[in-house]
């Protein structure tokens, strides 16, 4: 399978290695032009054109000699150029990661750029793939409890708050009378990132303790260890390049 071959691939330097994923099933080696290969890889623009002459393009594939298994600052910024899948292959594990877009700054489209596909896209970033699922306009005051419903059955479980740890999710009421329908994603040091209502861009700040009360539960994924934070705070950095 391709996905072996990109792992055997990755053993075989100490330096990132790099190639192009041609029609979703081939993997097309290519040099790593940068003057860091430890740390960076450029891919050449011979090794580009040679690769288009052979097929689509679907995907950038690299490694990650140490044990990282998101993208960079570097990574996310030349992802978000391609516009494709990229690829990568760090301690003997391969992840495709989707070019979502920057998680600070977005306007919000409720169900298709709103509070979950924020808490979606952030998660994807750092390791943990969630499903979409259909919401329409009015759901929270109609009883619908979309997040109550889906939180449990992806692996999801509530915590108190004196135990909130970084990476765990909130979810609260836009105003007492509702269901709870927001999520934010607790960063430490009383910080959030959210993408809260229509006309305020998705950001982080710190929790404002207006909000304290509309709070309803805390959540803590399965498989938390997996969640690499590192993931959400290099897209962070590669906003402002």
């Amino acid at each position: 399978m391709i996905e072996s071959e990109c792992l055997a691939y990755a053993a075989e330097s100490a330096n990132e290695v790099c190639g192009l994923i041609i029609d979703g099933n081939r993997l097309w080696r290519c040099a790593n032009e940068h003057p860091d290969p430890g740390r960076n890889f450029r891919i050449g623009e011979t090794d580009w054109l040679k690769a288009e002459a052979a097929g689509e393009i679907t995907a950038v594939f690299h490694s990650h000699p140490e044990p990282k298994l998101v993208l960079s600052t570097a990574d996310r910024t030349a992802q978000l150029a391609t516009g494709i899948e990229w690829w990568l292959a760090s301690g003997g594990k391969l992840r495709k990661l989707l070019p979502r877009p920057h998680l600070l700054g977005r306007r919000f489209e409720h169900g298709l750029m709103d509070c979950y596909t924020l808490f979606r896209d952030a998660y994807h970033l750092c390791g943990i793939d969630l499903p979409d699922f259909e919401r329409t306009k009015g759901w929270w005051v109609r009883g619908e409890n979309l997040y109550l419903k889906n939180m449990a059955s992806n692996g999801f479980h509530e915590v108190g708050f004196e135990a909130i740890q970084p990476g765990d999710v909130i979810i609260r009421r836009a105003f007492p009378e509702c269901d709870p329908c927001h999520a934010m994603i607790w960063l430490g040091d009383n910080i959030v990132l959210h993408h809260e209502v229509h006309g305020r861009l998705s950001r982080r700040e710190p929790l404002r303790q207006i909000h304290v009360p509309l709070i309803h539960s805390i959540w803590r994924h399965e498989q938390c260890s997996s969640l690499d934070l590192r993931g959400i705070y290099d897209d962070f950095k590669s906003k402002t390049l």
